[in-house]
């Protein structure tokens, strides 16, 4: 009985210590581009939120249609997303931002097709866990994820 305590103890602490290690990684990253000039860094910062805006509706839409009790939590995010990337946004590059936000959610809607539908098993596997890679890395950007 302890061991089983002791093992789900340690797997929780893993999985906190990768996603403590995802959210260092990701303000590394943020800072970089801080120091790498205004442009660049907004560049970065508008593809980054305007790819994960995309990706958290393509996973909404999904959880609505599949009756998945996630849709309002999704919803949820995907208003904040909205919001940072309104307030990110330049006017002038609004074409283009959409434009990289309907793309991601295209990507990921077929991502979510093929893990939903697919009948190779191999790539039904890849699907699911690509999907929830890049949902995770979005979820990650939001502070009370």
């Amino acid at each position: 009985k302890n061991s089983k305590l002791h093992a789900c103890a340690t797997q929780l602490y893993c999985k906190a210590v990768k996603m403590s290690r995802i959210r260092t990684h990701i303000m590394r990253i943020l800072i970089i581009l801080g120091l790498c000039g205004p442009a660049v860094a907004d560049d970065a910062l508008l593809h980054l939120f305007a790819g994960c805006t995309g990706q958290i509706s393509a996973e909404m839409e999904h959880a609505w249609l599949m009756n998945d009790e996630r849709a309002p939590a999704l919803a949820a995010q995907r208003l904040k997303f909205v919001s940072i990337l309104d307030a990110i946004m330049p006017r002038d590059r609004a074409r283009e931002t959409l434009n990289h936000r309907i793309n991601a959610k295209l990507a990921h809607s077929a991502i979510l097709t093929t893990a939903t539908f697919g009948t190779d098993p191999r790539l039904v596997r890849m699907a699911k866990k690509t999907a929830l890679l890049r949902l995770t890395q979005c979820q990650n950007l939001l502070l009370d994820s």
